[in-house]
Formats: C-alpha cells, structure tokens, sequence
C-alpha cells in the first residue's frame, strides 16, 4: 500500500456513552506505513530487537470516531463509484449535404456528475465522429465553421438529442454509414443515494475479484430541475455570472450549482478571523456529506472562481421538523374522512422544504390560515405548534414523549412561558451562537415522518 491510497475504517463506535451497536464508517487517506518491532512498557511502545514485527498505519488525519478495537475492520481495495451504467452505441451516419442533424440517444436519462464548474455537473456524453473526438458546446451562435462541437437538449421526457453544425456555426458532419458512435452513461437521481452497504451485485466482474460492499453510503445525487426550480435560478446565474466578489455572490453562485436547491452566505467572524459562511441544502433536501463529490466540489469551484485569501466555511442546513396537533371543527354538511386529507396535504404542501427558505420563521398566524382555508373546515382548535430535531423526528418514543410534554406544559419555549401553541417558531440564519458557528436553520414539515402532524375531528 502506497501513501496517498484511500481506505475505508469501518467498526463499532466505543464514544457513545451507554449506547452500544452503533456501527460507523470513515474515509481516511494513508500518510505512510513503518514495519516496527515494538514491545508496550508501561504506557508508551518501545522499539526492542528481536521483538515480533507490527506493521504501523499512519493516518494524514486522525479518526472522527473512537471504535470498538475486536470490530474494527480496514478496507484496502477502496475506488470511486458514481451512478450511471455505461452504454456504447452507434448514432448514425453522417450527411454531409444535411444541416443541423440530429441523433437521439436511444437510453435516458442522460447521466452528469459532479464537477467543479459553475454548473456543477459535467456530461458523461462522449461521441466520436470517424475515431475523432467531438466537444460538446452550450450552444451553436459563435462556434467557427471548422469546429468540431455539437450541443445537447433534453425534453420534459429526459430523451437527450445531439444537435451537430450547419457549416457556418460549427462544423458539419461528415458522410459516412454508421460513422457516428457515442459512448455515455445513464441513470440519474436521487435513487443514486445508497445506503451503506446497499450495492452487492457486480455489473462485471473481473479476474481476481469476488465479491463488492460499499461501507459508506452515497450523497448528493439529484433529480435535475424541474421548471419551477428552473424559473427560480435563471436570474441567478446572471447575478454572480462565474465569479465571486461580494459575499451575496456566493449565495448565487451556490443556488446555480447543481444538486444545491438553497444557500445563504454570511460574514462572520471565528475568534480569529472574518470569513464567509456559507448554508447550503440539497436539492429535495438530499444528504450531502463532506467526502461527496458534490459538497467537494462545490467547496473547490467556491476557491477557483472567488478570492482564494478569502476564508470560506462550507456547512449543511439544520433541519427543524415542525410538529403540529390540532382539532378541527368540520362543518355539518362536509365528511371528515374527506376533508381531513386536504387539510393535511395542503400543510404539507405549504411548509414543504420547496416552499420554506433557510432563517424563515413559522408562525401561528400562517399555519392557522392554511387550514381554514380549506374548504368545509368551520374552525381550528391549534394545541401544539413547536419544532423538533431531525433525530428527535425519526424516534417516535422521542416524538411522543416531546408531543405529552408540551401537551402537560412542561417543555418551555425561548420565552421561557409554558405557552402552547407557539405564536412564533423563530428560524435562524447562520451566526455565533456560544462562541461556535452555527448553520443556518430550516423549518419544513416532514411527510416522512406521519406521527409529526396530528387532526383529529371536534
């Protein structure tokens, strides 16, 4: 093993206290290795001869976690895995006499990964022309009539067609039978977000190798746009237009980038210095870890188009899952049974993670007008109205538990009054809070997470 190789730790946790069973996995880089004859004295090693050789791991950084040391497992065989299966295929035949031609790509979606571009992501899309390499372009206008490019478009049905030149912008294709051979990946989406130890089968499998696992699970894969998404971030891409100057640039310049729906940048100061703090939140509210592509880039594209001696401090948003009880007075002519869904969805739809922007607040106003309006509710009997933690959401002991609390009054909110419902759930942006930096917050109502928003009839 070779410094700079890339391993996987993966065991049982030991810094948790009481809790036991909880297994975790980290990427680590290797610094370098040293075979040493070492016997324990006391509390330190020493190097003796003739002791038993043990061969010494060293790390670049040090370990996230404490681990169990009999359930500790080092993965060696470690290598990058991004979505998408691999498709070779011929397009078509050239025609010279022809402007504009265009080949469909017979498998969808087309697949992008991350990279560090404005954009965010690349195109998998390789296509050859006669065994020479053509460039994919953003558009047609301004290419020269010797250049070998072609552009993209992918309709509402994620069917990809190439686009090649006319002669005047970009060059044409030359005739041939079958002379046009592409070679792309496809599979797109948040379905790339496996869980750890989720991929098991092998697509091949080559000499020497028997089996595949992945300790750590995959993030950051999205869906691409939709239209409302697209219609939000137009404008965007104009503001911040690939360079970062003022510190609402890196708000802009993050909401363009692929796979992030929301940001928020920042100044603030660490103790030592003033830097720009950056919030951002996947798009669907997708995972996004620090060893993904996606966060990696981003934070890389971030340093190659702003200042690079400008301090920056790339963080995911803090989820606050809104809880909510409430008895609802239907009237006489109206079913419960049909009514109750509507004022539920329409919740939901309302404090979505689209809908609600980082540092926005909730208030008691707000939830109650969404009920009522909804048509055949006489009026809104609002007992609970308060926020929880993501863990606490996805525990539902810890969510009946917080749910009989506030019920009995016994849970006090930043006024320190046992008042219930909460007139206002405050949503922070990004700031000092005891001497740490803080993460903006967002406040959305789950529907993962059913036992969060409680109607009953009165």
């Amino acid at each position: 093993m070779q410094p700079g190789r890339w391993l996987i730790v993966s065991g049982e946790r030991s810094d948790l206290g009481k809790t036991t069973g909880v297994k975790a996995s980290e990427l680590v880089m290797l610094l370098g290795i040293e075979q040493l004859a070492l016997t324990k004295f006391e509390e330190s090693y020493q190097e003796r001869d003739g002791d038993k050789t043990h061969t010494f791991l060293q790390l670049k950084n040090s370990l996230s976690y404490e681990y169990k040391r009999d359930t500790v497992t080092i993965h060696g065989n470690v290598v990058k895995a991004t979505h998408g299966e691999t498709r070779t295929e011929a397009l078509g035949s050239g025609d010279g006499s022809k402007s504009f031609q265009k080949f469909p790509l017979r498998q969808s979606p087309l697949t992008y990964i991350a990279s560090a571009i404005p954009a965010g992501a690349k195109s998998t899309l390789e296509v050859r022309v006669n065994d020479i390499h053509w460039k994919e372009s953003d558009r047609h206008p301004g290419l020269k009539p010797t250049e070998r490019k072609y552009i993209t478009k992918t309709d509402d049905d994620s069917k990809t067609l190439v686009i090649f030149g006319n002669g005047e912008n970009g060059a044409r294709l030359p005739t041939g039978i079958e002379n046009i051979r592409s070679m792309y990946r496809s599979g797109i989406g948040k379905v790339g977000n496996v869980k750890a130890e989720q991929i098991s089968l092998l697509a091949s499998r080559p000499l020497g190798l028997k089996s595949v696992i992945n300790p750590l699970p995959a993030s950051g894969g999205a869906d691409r746009e939709n239209r409302n998404q697209a219609r939000k971030n137009a404008p965007l891409a104009v503001m911040a237009l690939d360079r970062l100057v003022s510190v609402q640039d890196y708000t802009d310049f993050a909401r363009t980038f692929a796979g992030i729906a929301k940001a928020n940048s920042i100044l603030l100061s660490d103790g030592r210095r003033q830097l720009v703090h950056l919030t951002i939140a996947g798009v669907d509210d997708i995972p996004i870890e620090k060893e993904s592509d996606l966060y990696r880039n981003l934070y890389q594209a971030i340093r190659k188009f702003g200042d690079p001696y400008q301090p920056v401090k790339l963080e995911l948003r803090e989820l606050m899952v809104i809880i909510i009880s409430a008895k609802v007075k239907i009237l006489p002519e109206y079913e419960w049974e049909t009514v109750e869904p509507r004022i539920r969805q329409t919740l939901l739809d309302t404090f979505s993670f689209e809908q609600r922007e980082l540092g926005q607040d909730i208030t008691l106003s707000e939830v109650l007008s969404t009920m009522q309006k909804i048509p055949g509710v006489d009026f809104v009997d609002l007992d609970i109205l308060d926020t929880v933690s993501e863990t606490e959401a996805e525990n539902p002991e810890e969510l009946t538990k917080k749910f009989t609390a506030l019920g009995e009054g016994k849970v006090y909110d930043s006024t320190d009054e046992k008042t219930q419902p909460r007139s206002r759930i405050t949503v922070n942006l990004a700031g000092v809070k005891q001497g740490k930096i803080k993460p903006a917050q967002i406040a959305i109502l789950s529907p993962e997470q059913p036992l969060t928003l409680i109607l009953n009839p009165l």
